[in-house]
């Protein structure tokens, strides 16, 4: 495993512990630039979204989805584009991370996935093993 691909994996493994400083920590550590960054949190993005959504989804649905998703934050729903998570989802759904090879803004990416990976991890109810197991399907992912 790549170096940005564990500190992405121990960023959103510390998230889904709901261990804010480790977070705050584990994101300075992080570096933008790095070609690779954002790739280990866009798998597991992925694997969760595909979880939630098995069948697939209609745009409609995602919409709906986002809508929810942006209602039921306490704070910060402000700083996210509908129309953007609704496009990370309909990717994430069809496992495309860079359409058209168009290299989206890593840094807003990387924070919405990361908003929407909470959601996902929560709504399908995955305990301490399955995030375990959901950061390791998605290593072995980058790493394929």
């Amino acid at each position: 495993m790549t170096s940005v691909t564990s500190k992405e994996l121990e960023l959103l493994g510390a998230l889904l512990a709901f261990d804010f400083i480790g977070f705050a920590q584990k994101s300075a550590a992080l570096d933008p630039a790095d070609p690779h960054y954002g790739q280990a949190v866009g798998a597991a993005f992925g694997i969760a979204v595909r979880r939630r959504f098995p069948r697939g989804a209609t745009p409609r649905e995602v919409s709906g989805y986002v809508a929810d998703v942006l209602g039921s934050l306490d704070a910060g729903a402000e700083d996210f584009d509908p129309a953007f998570l609704e496009r990370l989802v309909s990717d994430g759904l069809s496992g495309d991370t860079e359409p058209d090879g168009e290299r989206l803004d890593p840094e807003t990416t990387i924070q919405a996935r990361l908003v929407l990976t909470l959601r996902l991890v929560r709504e399908l109810s995955l305990g301490p093993d399955q995030q375990r197991e959901l950061l390791a399907e998605a290593a072995h992912r980058v790493a394929v």
